[in-house]
């Protein structure tokens, strides 16, 4: 009779658990009745990019003056995220074409409902037009730990360089810009979603298109995971969540709605769907028969419309 380790539920998105290692069984003395809970190493940390915009080029941009800076709000899959490159796709002028490759600063702000505290700047140069030109910003040793960042562009000279618009169809309002607008006398942040292009009628600049900034970092895109032995006993507490035991299947819901739950193998092979129908908001249990399953690392993934919740499971013989 194979026993069932409980689990902790997973954060992290299914597939990208699937990509990662696992983490190794620390679960040598789980005959043990005394056997404490403990937690598995992590994942090795990944590097993955952030990014909001379609990488649609649009034939139009702004000519920012020094000291301006356009910005895009990032918000980590998980955390801690550590910065590792950043890029922006520097643009020429019909009036102005070969100066796209100017200097500029990459500049990162705290988060918060503008861009908030400097974080840290490196200036760089383009050194290819209309392109994502990348460039390693590890040395300004920025971790985010909780919350958005911001990362921006600031000109260093008068209109150059300019910065490519991303015009795709899916808008992500996350644009900023901080210059000296019509009427005022200060520069300060607004968001394109706050910037009037008078045509047609009221629509705002963050209606019709985004800013093309991207970075890159490393992160654990989960965390830790927790394996019980016999008799072990775990408290959980994310609104959505997935725990097993020997023979049954416990979820809880915070609101009613359609419910897949599936098996997958380590290898992320599809096993079999556990349930598939409506559920109410609450606890809810469903029975499952391991028997014929080999021993092993296996996942079961809860899925509704609002959120996904992934659970690692341990059978050994």
């Amino acid at each position: 009779m194979k026993k069932v380790l409980v689990v902790m539920a997973l954060l992290a998105p299914f597939a990208v658990m699937m990509a990662a290692e696992l983490a190794p069984n620390v679960m040598a003395e789980a005959d043990n009745p005394a056997f404490n809970p403990a937690i598995t190493a992590m994942p090795d940390p990944e590097e993955y990019e952030l990014k909001y915009d379609d990488a649609v080029p649009w034939g139009f941009g702004f000519k920012m003056e020094a000291g301006d800076c356009m910005a895009v709000m990032f918000t980590p899959d998980a955390y801690p995220f550590e910065i590792r490159e950043a890029c922006y796709a520097p643009m020429g002028w019909g009036d102005d074409p070969d100066n796209w490759d100017e200097a500029c600063y990459l500049v990162f702000f705290g988060g918060g409902a503008e861009p908030g505290t400097e974080l840290g700047r490196i200036e760089v140069a383009g050194t290819e037009a209309q392109i994502f030109n990348w460039f390693d910003v590890s040395s300004l040793d920025i971790t985010i730990e909780s919350g958005d960042f911001y990362f921006g562009v600031e000109n260093i000279v008068d209109d150059n360089p300019g910065l490519t618009i991303d015009a795709g169809e899916d808008e992500h309002y996350r644009s900023w810009m901080y210059t000296t607008f019509q009427g005022e006398t200060e520069p300060k942040w607004s968001p394109w979603d706050n910037i009037n292009v008078g045509f047609p009628g009221e629509m705002t600049l963050g209606d019709s298109c985004d800013l093309m900034l991207r970075v890159k970092g490393f992160g654990e895109r989960g965390v830790s995971i927790i394996e019980l032995g016999p008799g072990g006993v775990i408290s959980i507490t994310p609104l959505t969540t997935v725990t097993a035991s020997a023979s049954v299947i416990n979820y809880s819901l915070p609101e009613a709605g359609n419910v897949s739950i599936t098996l997958w193998d380590a290898s992320g092979r599809h096993v079999e769907t556990l349930y598939a129908g409506h559920s109410d908001a609450g606890e809810h249990a469903i029975a499952w028969d391991v028997v014929d399953l080999a021993s092993g690392a296996y996942f079961i993934k809860l899925k509704t419309s609002y959120a996904v919740q992934t659970a690692k499971v341990v059978l050994i013989d």
